[in-house]
């Protein structure tokens, strides 16, 4: 099945101690590029959400933005009353050895505001998280839903654009279908002509026109226009294209590869015609072929 490069996901979570919400978003690139957005603190979480992306999606550049909330209790940020108590203490010593107003108590206690913003004594936002309970699994479980509903839009745009590549596919068998025919009209047409422009040169002299060599001109000129292999190649290619519809797993680097061939046969072709009816299909299958090849470089 075909599926687009791009694409956007989205998914929530919320339990009782923390509300978890997910957003990817995925562009085209030749390669696998994953940028994982985190807050502090959840370092730990970030090589597994990468794998998820990792294991569903093979090719893009994808960013994965993870927000959390704390609730509830673990919405409080953390005392660390060890440290406070310790600050305390040496406040009280600092005091005594200097003679001012200490920790102790009295008119000189230091503010429980001021000791608050004393580094260490409030938990950072990493002392927060990793008491959460169960949050890589919540994670986890966000980032999954996010990609399924990724992956749900990029397949919906792959469809999509299958569909148009089909068109531009029959479009291309039609171009196939009116040059066939006429290619073996070319060397007929040929033929006639230099039969006439040897006979127009010979007339009124009494020299005989050389049928043999006639004959060799011609066959030199069928050699060098002959397109049927390029003809039947370009067919192939369709077919292989086609196919590749409906074929499980990432598809786009091998629809790549069939549009460049494809744009080999048809430059070919117009190098070996000089037929104006062959060389106005073959304007229009570039054309085609160029379309194939920008939408192949959306497909995963």
């Amino acid at each position: 099945m075909i599926r687009s490069m791009t694409g956007y996901g989205a998914a929530e979570r919320v339990t009782e101690t923390v509300r978890v919400a997910v957003e990817i978003r995925a562009v085209n690139n030749k390669f696998l590029k994953v940028t994982v957005r985190r807050p502090d603190g959840l370092g730990s979480a970030e090589a597994a959400i990468e794998r998820q992306v990792r294991d569903r999606i093979s090719r893009g550049t994808v960013t994965v933005n993870l927000t959390l909330e704390p609730r509830g209790a673990a919405a409080r940020a953390p005392i660390n009353t060890e440290v406070l108590a310790a600050y305390r203490r040496d406040l009280a010593r600092l005091a005594a050895e200097t003679g001012g107003g200490g920790g102790g108590g009295g008119g000189g206690e230091v503010p429980l505001e001021a000791l608050l913003a004393l580094p260490g004594v409030i938990g950072s936002n990493e002392v927060r998280l990793t008491e959460i309970e169960n949050l890589g699994a919540e994670v986890e479980a966000a980032v999954a839903e996010a990609l399924r509903r990724l992956d749900a839009m990029r397949e919906t745009e792959g469809q999509a654009t299958a569909r148009d590549m089909e068109t531009t596919l029959v479009d291309l068998e039609r171009g196939v279908a009116a040059i066939e025919p006429r290619a073996s009209e070319v060397v007929e047409a040929y033929r006639d002509r230099l039969r006439e422009r040897v006979s127009a040169l010979l007339d009124g002299m009494e020299v005989p026109a050389d049928d043999a060599m006639l004959v060799r001109e011609v066959a030199f000129f069928a050699e060098r226009s002959d397109v049927n292999e390029e003809l039947s190649r370009l067919k192939s290619h369709v077919s292989q294209f086609r196919a590749l519809f409906e074929e499980a797993g990432p598809v786009g680097r091998k629809l790549e590869f069939l549009t460049q061939e494809m744009v080999r046969e048809v430059n070919t072709l117009g190098s070996k015609s000089s037929d104006l009816d062959i060389s106005r299909q073959v304007v229009d299958m570039k054309a085609k072929v160029d379309r194939l090849r920008e939408q192949t470089q959306n497909i995963e």
